[in-house]
């Protein structure tokens, strides 16, 4: 990345933070200068994740071809496969690594960019799309600087498993780009729904209405969109008032209508010498409106890091005034003040006392967490078979079975590391509710939950790994094999979380793994008949739902004895700090006159610069805080007329 501004907020900040790491050294608290470095190091170097996803057909591909400046680089006649996604981030050279899912393990391939299309888009070969996870591909593009854009499946009412792969990676994506078509219809009741389930897992989030070049009505197809927008959060809000808050900031995402059309004929006249008429076609195109907003998607994490490192700074200055306050009470020869400060002391041990009695009552309600998680993979495992169910019921003729059976045991397998996926976060959204609610009564930050394998790595590595080698059977082409058929293709909409969509990045434990691997052999082994596939098909969700439920309980577990182990560190500090100051208290005010004299002219002067500093920091997080919010408020640069 770029070095920051010399004169910007981001290196007023570190100058700033380092100010207060010398005075924390200075005032000799080296636990204090170690919080703030570890909160400053944990902000810093640190790539922003922008999830694109929108219905097939939208121009997602084209357009980010566009922004990166490689007209050619991804499919645009082809969606995305549906059990992958592809990866753009900044690189010295153009490169490309195929990650694969298998079930010897994780497999990375680096491949040529001409051979993206045959491992990640749907008109590819099916053999070479077989266990694909994910493509990882660096450019060297400016715009890639901090930031890293990441092509989905397409949000589609016939292809909902496509949503568990891209509401999946929302987890832990930084912001969302959502493409609509200006050549289409208006966006569509299943991707407003997708929306809603995005709005809970990411805050930044802008629209992106592709191909205004041909259109000439985009102005007012956007404001309808904007409607259908306005009139689907009012009914979900009426109906459900607790999802107001995530889905209200849906109708403030800006808009942004492109023509990656136009922006390709500006570089084109760019390159012929045509200055003047590509600057037109470039303003015309509304890319760099978009480019602008995508830049301050990096810098506004950057501002809201800062945010961070700020409070952790007013944090370290109000606990070094304290002690510089002591020193000036007890140096003034006012009997009366230092008592008034023993008193306040002896509370804050008091409340102490208090504080663990509540520790100890809060620990045993934390024990029921455990049994909640049974709960949530049932409901989710359930939600998962049932299409199945649906789709085997209308399976009449052995021909329909056949087919059907050679999709099955790999859909099955997809569809179960997606659920894990969605899994994990229920568990960990619940204990994180339960587990903060503890920590807050305890007057604690939030807790920091440790996930170890289950935590999501980075999005270029493949995490799905299984203890058992994956079998050679061929693979069957979905569009070419299965959807022809009526009766199967009537029925899509029933399995398609069956067919559609492993989630690559989620890292399954061992067990949980082998039972999968091991239910999709004993299921290409089951003989073709509904009573057998039901059979089959119980037996497997059966056997990795008691599994999933016996990880997470364990998990569950460890994180609930860190946060309590966290808890007794926290009280026990405070307890520590509270009698160390009792002790200072009172050896400071048995000093010699002159002792506490100086003692009062250095607490003095210490007061006076955490007073600078405290004053700059409150201008800095102000200033921090602006920042962030310009990024969610601000508008789309509406392009000249089309033509």
């Amino acid at each position: 990345m770029t070095s920051p501004d010399p004169n910007g907020p981001v290196a007023r900040l570190l100058r700033y933070a380092n100010e207060v790491h010398a005075l924390a050294g200075r005032c000799g608290r080296p636990d204090l200068a170690e919080v703030l470095a570890a909160c400053a190091g944990r902000w810093k170097d640190e790539c922003t994740d922008i999830v694109v996803a929108g219905a097939q057909k939208r121009g997602k591909s084209r357009l980010l071809n566009t922004l990166v400046g490689h007209p050619d680089l991804l499919p645009v006649d082809a969606d995305v496969a549906t059990n992958c996604f592809l990866s753009l981030r900044r690189g010295p050279r153009l490169t490309a690594v195929v990650h694969r899912s298998t079930g010897a393990g994780p497999v990375r391939t680096p491949i040529t960019v001409e051979s993206v299309p045959d491992h990640a888009s749907m008109r590819g070969d099916a053999g070479r799309r077989r266990d694909v996870v994910s493509v990882d591909i660096t450019v060297d593009s400016p715009l890639l600087d901090g930031l890293r854009l990441l092509d989905t499946p397409g949000v589609d009412s016939l292809t909902v498993g496509h949503r568990q792969v891209t509401v999946a990676m929302l987890q832990r994506a930084d912001a969302l780009l959502f493409t609509l078509s200006a050549q289409d219809q208006p966006v569509l009741r299943h991707e407003l729904e997708f929306l809603a389930e995005a709005a809970e897992r990411v805050q930044a989030i802008a629209f992106v209405l592709t191909k205004v070049e041909d259109s000439a009505n985009w102005r007012s197809l956007m404001e309808e969109n904007r409607t259908r927008l306005r009139t689907f959060v009012t009914e979900a809000i009426a109906a459900d008032p607790g999802r107001a808050a995530t889905l209200e900031p849906l109708l403030e995402a800006p808009w942004f209508p492109v023509s990656a059309k136009l922006a390709e004929a500006a570089e084109a006249k760019r390159r012929e010498g045509r200055a003047e008429r590509a600057d037109s076609l470039r303003a015309r195109s509304g890319m760099d409106a978009l480019e602008r907003h995508l830049r301050g998607f990096a810098e506004g994490r950057d501002s809201a890091r800062g945010a961070t490192v700020v409070a952790a700074a007013l944090s370290v200055l109000g606990t070094l005034a304290t002690g510089a306050g002591d020193d000036v009470a007890a140096g003034s020869g006012d009997e009366g003040d230092v008592a008034a400060r023993l008193a306040e002391v002896d509370a804050g041990l008091a409340e102490l006392t208090v504080l663990a009695g509540r520790r100890r009552a809060g620990a045993v309600a934390n024990t029921f967490l455990g049994r909640e998680v049974a709960g949530i993979v049932a409901a989710r495992v359930a939600e998962i078979r049932q299409p199945y169910e649906n789709t085997i019921a209308t399976l009449k003729k052995q021909d329909q079975i056949d087919r059907y059976m050679a999709e099955l045991p790999e859909s099955v397998q997809r569809s179960l590391e997606a659920a894990w996926s969605q899994i994990v976060h229920d568990v960990e959204r619940l204990a994180r509710t339960t587990l903060d609610a503890f920590a807050r009564d305890l007057g604690m930050d939030p807790v920091d939950l440790a996930g170890g394998g289950r935590a999501m790595p980075g999005l270029s590595q493949v995490q799905v790994r299984g203890d058992l080698a994956a079998d050679d059977a061929g693979d069957v082409d979905l569009i070419r094999d299965v959807l022809p058929s009526a009766s199967i293709g009537l029925s899509l909409g029933g399995f398609a979380t069956a067919l559609l969509g492993p989630v690559g990045f989620i890292l399954v434990a061992p067990a949980i793994g082998a039972a999968i691997f091991m239910g999709r052999r004993s299921m290409e082994k089951v003989q073709r008949s509904q009573a057998a596939i039901r059979g089959a098909l119980r037996d497997q969700f059966s056997v990795v739902a008691r599994e999933m439920t016996l990880d997470l309980e364990r998990m569950v577990a460890t994180w609930r004895v860190g946060v309590e182990q966290t808890a007794d560190e926290s009280l026990a500090r405070r307890r520590k700090e509270l009698e160390t100051r009792r002790a200072e208290l009172r050896s400071a005010s048995a000093r010699s006159a002159a002792d506490r004299l100086k003692a009062r002219q250095s607490g003095q002067e210490r007061i006076a610069a955490i007073g600078t500093l405290t004053n700059r920091g409150r201008e800095l997080r102000a200033e921090l805080a602006t920042a962030v919010a310009a990024l969610g408020a601000g508008r789309a640069d509406i392009p000249g007329a089309s033509g």
